[in-house]
């Protein structure tokens, strides 16, 4: 009789015609280089850090520095709270509603130097003293931005709206002096143009009239991120007759929109990030992919991207570049080598929309550390099998599969090889397989024992499961365990019409 395997990927294809094979719903999972389908990491406490409660308002920004402090930001618009997070808790920077809060309701971000973190949120940009946690605003007069970066031993800054009675040229970037290395950051708070001393100044990225959205840096290059343009400019090797160098020149200009400017994500020397035409794509600004087609239809249908956010998952096998809308609670994940799924929580019986809020990876432990809506710091880890308690119910759908011919099968059974983790089962400790043979409703799901303590390899054999001509089979789990869906296998008999 005819064997082949039931195709469970984290490759989900929810912009494709299911019905042609495309995989459906991948919901909470991950795969490893072998294959094997498992749980995406939980959410626990990290270590080091408190895991009570930071900001009762949540968490808009979380930032790991390389000396192994942690920085929070709460979620309170306009004047937000900031946070050195340690082991005994959090302890807040400054009184609110002062210069001492991050003013603007954009997301905050981050530029580290060797004595200060500068974050900008949209408006006045904030800087917190390394070495002693003081926090105020940066002098100097800097724009007020909702992004900032560090590159060439300066500071620079994009011009933000903050006025609707005064026209801004936001095709602006403004740069600071030159730092003076670890010795003062004074030069960092010049920004008065034409300024011997520091040499700030400003470069227009205009190639395409379009606004700044967002400024980033791969340690070589500045990258402008636009409404419908990607320029980016390389430290510029002019020294003028005061001995300083000149600031920025541009180098490559891509017809690369962004749609949302905290979508970008840092890949080491590329970014990836949600584009004009709502693909994301992946690209060092000489060539590009776009990535998102298998769900290009779900993105085309969300009702608001421009608050969209993104981060970067790196832990075990899993390398994922992970999208959070909030507006619409979803949460989509791109998996380096696999595909796509989406992340979902889960509360009160009911999916809910991911936690996580903000993310840094730790330079020191190299954890994955996050924040969350609730306001806790904590960490992903594969260790974890719940979110801070909360079950990660996680489901994945084949295609519908007609293995080669549309004539009925009658499927005679089902190996379900599994392997899980090492301590006692849970009484609720069971997978479940389900099936439907159109674009209806799926069956009632058939349970998975999982077997007694000590059973960490599983076979299941499962007989007589119906006559089909397309099927797409779906397997969840919300237990306990660390387990695996090492793979399945149908045996079927074709059955002439």
């Amino acid at each position: 009789m005819p064997s082949a395997p039931i195709s469970f990927v984290n490759q989900q294809s929810t912009g494709q015609d299911v019905l042609s094979g495309a995989p459906g719903v991948a919901v909470n999972v991950m795969v490893d280089p072998a294959g094997t389908i498992r749980r995406r990491p939980g959410l626990q406490a990290a270590p080091g850090f408190t895991s009570s409660v930071v900001d009762a308002t949540g968490i808009s920004g979380l930032y790991a520095t390389v000396g192994g402090s942690l920085y929070a930001v709460a979620n309170e618009p306009l004047f937000r709270q900031l946070y050195a997070v340690g082991p005994a808790g959090a302890t807040l920077l400054g009184a609110p509603n002062t210069d001492a809060t991050l003013a603007g309701a954009g997301r905050p971000i981050f530029a580290e130097t060797q004595l200060i973190l500068v974050i900008a949120g949209g408006d006045a940009m904030e800087k917190i003293v390394l070495s002693t946690n003081a926090a105020s605003r940066l002098g100097g007069d800097p724009p007020r931005a909702t992004h900032v970066a560090a590159n060439s031993s300066r500071l620079l800054g994009n011009i933000a709206q903050i006025s609707t009675t005064v026209d801004y040229d936001k095709s602006i970037v403004r740069f600071s002096g030159i730092s003076n290395g670890n010795t003062s950051y004074a030069n960092m708070e010049v920004w008065t143009e034409g300024a011997i001393v520091g040499g700030a100044g400003h470069f227009s990225s205009e190639a395409n009239p379009d606004p700044v959205l967002a400024v980033h840096e791969n340690t070589n290059e500045v990258f402008c991120f636009g409404t419908k343009s990607l320029q980016v400019f390389s430290p510029d090797p002019f020294v003028s007759d005061t001995g300083i160098p000149a600031g920025w020149s541009p180098s490559v200009t891509r017809e690369l929109g962004c749609a949302a400017p905290y979508s970008v994500v840092k890949a080491n020397q590329q970014f990836a990030w949600l584009d004009d035409l709502r693909r994301v794509v992946l690209s060092d600004a000489r060539s590009e992919s776009v990535i998102s087609d298998p769900i290009k239809r779900t993105l085309d249908d969300i009702g608001t991207v421009s608050d969209c956010f993104g981060y970067r998952v790196t832990t075990g096998p899993l390398d994922a570049m992970v999208w959070t809308f909030p507006t619409d609670g979803r949460t989509f994940a791109f998996q380096k080598g696999s595909g796509w799924s989406e992340w979902l929580g889960w509360a009160n019986g009911n999916w809910t929309q991911f936690a996580v809020t903000a993310s840094t990876i730790s330079p020191t432990s190299h954890d994955v550390l996050v924040g969350t809506a609730s306001g806790r710091v904590g960490r992903f880890s594969l260790d974890a099998q719940d979110d801070f308690g909360e079950p990660i119910n996680m489901r994945v759908d084949s295609g519908f599969i007609n293995r080669g011919t549309d004539e009925r099968k009658h499927c005679r059974q089902v190996y379900v090889a599994m392997r899980r983790g090492a301590t006692a089962a849970s009484a609720d400790s069971k997978a479940l397989l389900s099936w439907r043979d159109n674009p209806g409703p799926f069956c009632t799901p058939l349970e998975i024992e999982l077997g007694p303590l000590g059973d960490t390899e599983i076979v299941i054999q499962l007989t007589s499961l119906g006559v089909y001509r397309r099927r797409q089979w779906r397997f969840e789990y919300s237990g306990t365990e660390d387990l695996a869906l090492v793979g399945m296998t149908e045996e079927f008999d074709v059955l002439s019409d």
